[in-house]
Order: C-alpha cells, then sequence, then structure tokens
C-alpha cells in the first residue's frame, strides 16, 4: 500500500507577527528566514508512520511543492524513515488551490497510491483549499478531520474527528484524507545516526512546469490584501487597600470597557 503526505513549506508558525513583515505580495519576510513544514502536515506525516509501524506492506512517500530549501526539511523526513522523499521544484508563489492541482498532477503519475494524506488547514493562510482540490481533481472521496488510519481485516479504517468525540469511518479504493490534531499526532524524533544517515540519501528531484497545465486555476477565491492586524497595548494600575477593594476596582472598569464595546458594536 502506498501512502504520500503533501507537506508545505511555511515560514515557522511559531514566529511572532513582531519578527517578521509581508512584502510588496503579500508574502511573509524575515532578516533570518527560518522555514518548516506546516503544523498539520507533519500531524499528516506522523499518521502515515504510524500506519507504516502496524503495517508492514506500507510505503510512505513525502512530497513537498517549493523552492530547493525545502531540500533540508525532506530529509528531517527521511529522518523519521519515510520510504522517499519527493521534491517537486516550484520557485513561484502558488495559491492553495494551484498546489493541490499540482499534487493531483503528481499522484496522477504514480498509478499506485492507496491514500492521500494533507493536512487540514495551512498556518500561513488558513486555507483549507488542498485536500478538497485534490479530491475533487482526482474524482476520489475525501475524509476530514482525520486523526488515525488502521488496517482492519484487510480494509483501511479512518478515526475522525466530529463534533461530540470521534467516529470510525471505512474507506474502499483510493481516497484523500486531511489531519488533525490529537494528543498523540505530535511527529516523532529523528534519532541521530538516522539523521546522519539521511545526509547522503537521494531525493527525487521533478520540476513544477512538467507536472501541470498552463490553463486558468478556476479558482473562486481571490485575495485582495493581506497585512498583520494592528495591535495597541496599554496599562492601568488597580488602586485599593485591600484585595477586595482592589477586585471591586477592576469590577467597575471591566464593567465600563466592557459597556463601550457593546454600545459601539450595537451602533
Amino acid at each position: 500500500m502506498h501512502v504520500a503526505v503533501f507537506l508545505k513549506y511555511v515560514i515557522d508558525p511559531d514566529f511572532l507577527s513582531r519578527d517578521f513583515s509581508l512584502d510588496a505580495n503579500g508574502l511573509p519576510t524575515t532578516t533570518f528566514p527560518s522555514f518548516q513544514f506546516d503544523q498539520y502536515d507533519r500531524i499528516a506525516l506522523e499518521i502515515a508512520l504510524k500506519l507504516r509501524d502496524q503495517t508492514a506492506d506500507v510505503k510512505v512517500s513525502a512530497v513537498c511543492a517549493g523552492p530547493d530549501g525545502a531540500e533540508d526539511r525532506l530529509r528531517d523526513a527521511l529522518a523519521v524513515k519515510v520510504s522517499e522523499a519527493v521534491l517537486i521544484a516550484a520557485d513561484r508563489t502558488m495559491s492553495d488551490h494551484d498546489r493541490g492541482r499540482l499534487m493531483a498532477a503528481w499522484i496522477k503519475r504514480q498509478g499506485d497510491l492507496s491514500v492521500v494524506l494533507c493536512g487540514r488547514m495551512t498556518s500561513d493562510t488558513d486555507s483549507s483549499e488542498t485536500g478538497p482540490v485534490i479530491a475533487e481533481t482526482l474524482g476520489w472521496p475525501m475524509i476530514s478531520n482525520v486523526v488515525k488510519i488502521e488496517r482492519r481485516d484487510g480494509r483501511i479504517v479512518c478515526k475522525r474527528e466530529v463534533g461530540d468525540g470521534y467516529e470510525w469511518v471505512y474507506a474502499e479504493g483510493p481516497f484523500v484524507a486531511t489531519a488533525t490534531n490529537a494528543p498523540d499526532t505530535t511527529l516523532r524524533k529523528a534519532k541521530l545516526q538516522d539523521v546522519m544517515r539521511t545526509q547522503k540519501t537521494p531525493i527525487v528531484q521533478l520540476d513544477a512546469g512538467e507536472l501541470t497545465d498552463t490553463g486558468p486555476s478556476q479558482r473562486g477565491l481571490t485575495t485582495l490584501r493581506t497585512y498583520i492586524p494592528g495591535t495597541t497595548h496599554s496599562c492601568q494600575w488597580i488602586d485599593g487597600d485591600s484585595p477586595e477593594e482592589k477586585a471591586r476596582e477592576l469590577a467597575d472598569r471591566l464593567r465600563t470597557v466592557l459597556g463601550r464595546k457593546a454600545s459601539v458594536a450595537a451602533s
């Protein structure tokens, strides 16, 4: 069984807004760039690896469409023992819609994929397009908010998060799954010897231009402007000779502030 995990190369999600700015194209830029794979995509990778731990005949491919710099992060994936790492070289900035179409084109070339995994949303744009676009392009079913995939009695079953807990969904044939976080799906740590080993492991290199057509993307969403929301900070001293007096003073001020916000919202 062949499982492909698509990993998006993004600026470190742990960066604070004060640590980077946006360029003319609305893309994050920083003096000391630090890029990682998207946090939900890393969860998807762990789900695939746990399936491989359970079932010996599972092949896991880690696939990234991005710049050459993503090769270092793909070696991190090799260090946790994925079967292969694939870099689809794409220098131009792509929307998640176009990235989904690119991934679907790669899938069509494989012919043996059983499961396609990616994160339920992206940390840089909060987009949830990639998984649905892949499924729609291929005509495959999609299972969302997956936290675990198992093989039971020769069938594939997915554990997915729902409003009141979890449910198990059996899947027939190839399908797309989008991963969400759960307490036991943090990506595992690589061993030092595996990190050293992967420095010489070859990474499959492809060119994005060879996979996609040149027609319009037909994306129904247009980004008009990207910006970092402005924030203001203030500090007030709470007077009082005792904790009770300070508590009353704090409560009075909160009522004033909340009342003011309510009146603004009503107007």
